[in-house]
């Protein structure tokens, strides 16, 4: 279900989701629909809960509470043959690439197609060819990460999670140890692929120019909780002092990381 079949309905759904590790609780009561096609941004601080937040979208954390709802299918209410075929429909971008360093370029990208299709070798190598293309890494096939830059092995992780065209991707902060240059480069793929491809994207980040330029909305989550959900521009003119102190990187202001445990 690409974007043009499911545009405008929402195609990943929360409710009153809620969890807690050693008795602290990390989700609080998130309730949220993600819009197909839109590229949906979670931001917030360090330890604020996004990136928790995003392993339950993806089926990798069973919440204590509440429910999570991919194309109308509850995630934690199927069985697990079913869960994985919702799960072959999305791909995972990785904060640290998550690349295997033994492997090439080409070796790396081809492992969900080796792992969850039949194809034909040639085909798996063309296919291979069109994602590297779409990412600008076109004659790195056979580099190792070891020989390549952060910046292009975030792009070598983002090939390896399109290769089975897939209707959603999970990004987890994309630009991440990036330089302004680069990141900015990784902003506009993400925004590029979003459009070509038809996709949707989520993304975690606390990194404010990448939230503005690639964002259709944004939400904010502060101690695990959702405490706004707009626009880029309403998330600008937002009276809400949690949000106003963090995009405009405040010192002062309601949020005090000494103060709180998060």
């Amino acid at each position: 279900m690409s974007a043009k079949d499911c545009y405008g309905q929402s195609i990943i759904s929360l409710r009153n989701v809620t969890k807690s590790f050693h008795g602290n609780k990390v989700i609080d009561d998130v309730s949220l629909d993600v819009i197909c096609g839109e590229t949906f941004v979670i931001m917030g601080c360090s330890g604020s809960g996004k990136s928790t937040l995003l392993r339950h979208m993806t089926g990798a954390i069973v919440p204590d509470q509440g429910n999570i709802s991919i194309k109308g299918k509850d995630i934690f209410d199927i069985s697990s043959r079913e869960l994985n075929d919702v799960k072959k429909t999305f791909g995972m971008s990785f904060q640290y690439s998550a690349l295997l360093d033994s492997l090439t370029v080409e070796e790396n990208v081809a492992l969900p197609l080796r792992e969850h299709t039949k194809l034909a070798d040639e085909i798996i190598d063309i296919i291979i060819k069109m994602k590297l293309s779409l990412v600008g890494l076109r004659g790195f096939e056979h580099h190792y990460p070891s020989e390549i830059s952060g910046g292009m092995r975030k792009r070598v992780g983002l090939a390896r999670a399109i290769a089975l065209d897939p209707d959603i991707v999970f990004y987890d902060e994309p630009t991440s140890g990036l330089d302004p240059v680069v990141g900015g480069i990784t902003d506009k793929l993400i925004k590029d692929l979003s459009v070509k491809l038809m996709i949707t994207s989520v993304v975690v980040t606390h990194d404010m120019h990448s939230v503005f330029k690639i964002a259709d909305r944004v939400a904010m989550i502060h101690q695990g909780r959702i405490i706004e959900i707009g626009t880029p521009d309403e998330i600008k003119n937002s009276k809400n002092p949690f949000v106003h102190q963090f995009i405009n990187g405040n010192p002062e202001g309601p949020i005090n990381l000494f103060k709180e445990q998060i």
